[in-house]
């Protein structure tokens, strides 16, 4: 009886010894933690909350009174150096969605800007005439181009809002880079475009053939797409 006690007692203190070397390896096992996701590249344009944007690369800042103030998006803006800003319309004038109301000129060259909205012209900025730079330096604050009062207060519906702009500019430079892969004389300038995330600042249309500056006007500053 003495001997079976002994051997119990034995056993005993074994087991309770792997059980603590278990519980402490157990505790000094480091946590699973979750890898980091791999950071989202920021886009090379300015897209605060509360500004829509139209298909025509324009942005809106609506107003509590209804009005709206209408400016180029960084996307256009980013394409060119300094362009002279034509005017196309006067205070007072009517203005339909999808019609001219701006000219970006440079060199020989020319971008027509269309309106995103349908209304009156209250207002326009004709300080960018001087000083074409506020439209990237100050985009949303001096370099807007005009103040309409919109015919219809619920055409800002058709407008691109939120995450919705951010999903939809992503898309606009993976289209841009198709649209420099099928114009002659770019074939250089397409694989460049995203390489940093970014756009080659104002070098692309500088030497730009003119089949791309009228494929880009087509397919970038139309309402109707």
């Amino acid at each position: 009886m003495t001997v079976l006690l002994v051997v119990l007692t034995i056993l005993f203190f074994l087991g309770t010894g792997w059980m603590m070397r278990w519980v402490r390896a157990r505790s000094e096992v480091p946590p699973l933690v979750p890898a980091n996701p791999a950071p989202v590249p920021a886009l090379p344009v300015r897209i605060p909350d509360g500004i829509f944007f139209a298909r025509s690369h324009t942005w809106v800042n609506l107003f509590p009174s209804g009005k709206v103030r209408v400016g180029v998006d960084d996307f256009i803006g980013r394409l060119l150096e300094r362009p002279a800003v034509v005017f196309l319309k006067q205070v007072g004038d009517a203005v339909d969605r999808g019609e001219p109301i701006l000219k970006l000129v440079q060199n020989t060259h020319s971008f027509t800007v269309r309106s995103p909205i349908s209304g009156s012209i209250l207002s326009r900025n004709d300080g960018l005439s001087g000083h074409p730079g506020q439209m990237k330096e100050m985009l949303f604050t001096d370099g807007w181009a005009y103040s309409i009062q919109p015919e219809q207060p619920t055409d800002v519906r058709n407008l691109i809002f939120g995450k919705e702009s951010r999903e939809w500019m992503k898309a606009e430079f993976v289209r841009l880079r198709d649209v420099l892969a099928g114009v002659d004389g770019t074939e250089t300038t397409a694989p460049m475009l995203l390489q940093d995330g970014g756009l080659p600042v104002a070098s692309l249309m500088r030497t730009a053939p003119e089949g791309l500056w009228k494929s880009i006007e087509r397919e970038f500053l139309s309402e109707k797409r």
